[in-house]
């Protein structure tokens, strides 16, 4: 059963889906979730730091956001609504929607629809990942679908919060990486209880 429901998520998703830098688990009533990926010494060219805020309102509902920068000048930031809509055991979906700003232009996109999931693979080991349609302001013009699937280990647990550790892959729209489609990436992420 739930083969067959990632199967048809994934399958369908491609189609007008979208995702980024994000998992399909809400952070929970009244709890913090903060993602940090750095570039040290903007080590990697096409590497960015980005710091990810999100915040639970109710058990399925978020708000979440992160700003991003750049060394070449393209800091961006976003700001969305997040939906968890379908909780199991082993898998957590949810959907979200919100407005990416570039720092130093006039650049503004619609993250809009965006597909979000964690399927946890064994006890402090998960899969992860999102797709997002990217449009213009205007949702006339659809610029792609960015999508990105990573592995979360469950690093360490208190009553106070939790890290884990991430190291995956995205697929960029708005630049080809250096070599094939996809670009190494890792995070630490904490969550505040």
């Amino acid at each position: 059963m739930y083969l067959k429901l990632i199967c048809l998520v994934l399958i369908t998703t491609t189609l007008f889906s979208s995702g980024g830098y994000d998992n399909g688990t809400s952070a929970g009533k009244g709890k913090w979730d903060l993602s940090l990926t750095l570039n040290p010494f903007n080590y990697f060219a096409q590497g960015q730091s980005y710091l990810i805020l999100g915040y639970g309102l109710t058990d399925q509902f978020d708000i979440h956001g992160y700003y991003s920068y750049f060394h070449k000048g393209e800091d961006n930031y976003y700001f969305g609504l997040f939906y968890q809509f379908y909780k199991s055991k082993r898998l957590n979906l949810s959907t979200a929607i919100g407005i990416r700003k570039y720092r130093n232009q006039s650049t503004t996109h619609l993250f809009f629809p965006q597909l979000l999931y964690t399927l946890k693979l064994r006890d402090k080991l998960s899969l992860g990942g999102s797709f997002v349609d990217i449009r213009n302001q205007s949702m006339n013009n659809r610029i792609g679908v960015a999508e990105d699937v990573f592995l979360m280990w469950d690093l360490y647990e208190n009553d106070k919060y939790k890290i884990n550790v991430t190291a995956g892959v995205f697929n960029p729209v708005l630049w080809q990486p250096s070599s094939g489609n996809w670009y190494p990436t890792y995070s630490i992420d904490i969550k505040i209880k």
